[in-house]
């Protein structure tokens, strides 16, 4: 007897894993050569590091994943399948939009401020890790609730709350941000070469 084949993941969760996927590839491409002076290093006095880049992905992604699994929790608790695909409101699309590259640059929030200095062995396994999680929400639970009914504050804009399905597209337009960023840094004049 055959075993069912498992169902198909509905397009814009896949267009989600996807993204993560080719982001972890691009990164991995980026990050692996680099030894430690390379990935701290900055174009610029006030410019970001590649580590800063990532490293703010990293403090801004468990941030958000903690408010979207609270928001699934209690969607999954409510009883609120999922009707449809994501689709965020109209402020919800422009926020995401505002989040991707070539966008207007904006101070980041106090709290997902990188630290000065990271070492790659500790910055790029959280990141795949995250992503890893992303991954496995959207396809457990995220394909079976209604991510337009899992809302939570958000934890950058008082008073707003979020639809978990905007929060993962604004996740993946802000890692493409700053994977652009860091690969800017990294093809500057003046980068260190092995």
């Amino acid at each position: 007897m055959n075993a069912a084949a498992a169902p198909s993941l509905p397009p814009d969760l896949q267009e989600l894993v996807d993204a993560w996927n080719e982001i972890d590839e691009q990164a991995e491409a980026l990050l692996l050569p680099l030894d430690d002076e390379q990935f701290n290093w900055a174009p610029a006095r006030g410019a970001w590091s590649i580590a800063q880049c990532f490293d703010h992905l990293n403090t801004a992604n468990a941030v958000y994943l903690s408010g979207i699994r609270q928001a699934i929790a209690e969607a999954e608790a409510a009883g609120h399948l999922r009707r449809g695909p994501i689709a965020p409101t109209f402020w919800g699309r422009r926020f995401v939009r505002s989040m991707g590259p070539g966008q207007m640059k904006f101070p980041a929030p106090r709290t997902i401020r990188p630290a000065p200095r990271r070492l790659k062995a500790e910055v790029w396994p959280e990141f795949v890790r995250l992503h890893t999680q992303l991954r496995a929400l959207v396809t457990g639970q995220g394909a079976r609730l209604d991510l337009n009914r899992a809302c939570f504050p958000n934890p950058f804009i008082r008073g707003i709350r979020m639809r978990s399905g905007t929060a993962l597209r604004v996740i993946a337009a802000h890692d493409r941000r700053h994977l652009v960023q860091a690969q800017g840094v990294r093809a500057s004049p003046g980068f260190p070469r092995s």
